[in-house]
């Protein structure tokens, strides 16, 4: 099943044929009450990686990737400002993400602009802009979840809903690393790189396999189908992010 729209955190990358796992990181310790409210020392940082202006389902789509890194000892919770604006420098759409981000942690966060029917664009993207604002961080660990075994498929383009001309299926176990119980669901994202590392396409989106009330140490299987990619794919690095506090 497919899945789009918001954003993540944590890794696993791994060739066609292969895979492997990570865990979360950015967590501190609070006292044996209430969490902390964690003061932020420095401002997070972002930068432009590929962006890709094409249409989806809904219509005209633009399609980004940003490196956010937070510099800070603590962990932050970064906000992403995000604007696709037309040849003439109009904004045509927009967006804000929230994300997590542990101590001195870094990671590629990828984001659809428009191409669905309740979030179309005003007109047609020539570019995308991005800012970041650090805040605070109101809970003592990291809301980031583990990931393992994944594994990803040639699948059909017209399973994308969009005019990339290659498509591709993942499979993913994630586990509740955050050490309480989720049930406000998931987000997550799923980022595409060819065989010299360069970025190709990707999606994001809210989990339709989640459980409604899954258990801290409790894992779930993953399924995506028909993730777009401009160029053939080698690898995949995927997201999970749980709810943040």
């Amino acid at each position: 099943m497919n899945a789009r729209l918001s954003a993540v955190v944590v890794m696993a990358v791994l060739a066609l044929a292969g895979c492997s796992s990570s865990t979360p990181t950015g967590s501190t310790t609070a006292g044996p009450s209430e969490p902390v409210k964690l003061a932020v020392k420095t401002s997070a940082t972002v930068a432009l990686l590929w962006t890709h202006m094409g249409t989806a389902i809904g219509g005209a789509q633009a399609s980004y990737v940003a490196h956010v890194t937070n510099p800070g000892s603590v962990p932050a919770s970064v906000t992403l400002n995000v604007n696709a604006l037309d040849s003439s420098g109009t904004i045509v759409g927009s967006e804000q993400q929230t994300l997590p981000l542990g101590a001195h942690e870094s990671f590629d966060y990828y984001g659809d602009l428009g191409g669905t029917g309740f979030s179309q664009l005003t007109g047609k993207p020539a570019k995308v802009q991005v800012s970041a604002t650090t805040g605070t961080l109101t809970q003592a660990t990291s809301p980031n979840l583990q990931t393992s075994q994944l594994a990803l498929t040639s699948g059909h383009p017209q399973d994308s809903f969009t005019n990339a001309p290659y498509a591709y299926n993942m499979t993913v176990r994630v586990t509740n690393s955050t050490g309480h119980t989720i049930t406000d669901g998931v987000t997550q994202q799923v980022i595409l790189y060819d065989a010299a590392g360069h970025i190709v396409g990707g999606g994001t989106g809210s989990s339709d396999n989640v459980p409604a009330s899954l258990p801290a140490g409790a894992s779930y299987r993953e399924q995506w189908t028909g993730i777009p990619a401009q160029q053939p794919a080698a690898s995949a690095r995927y997201m999970v992010l749980g709810p943040q506090e």
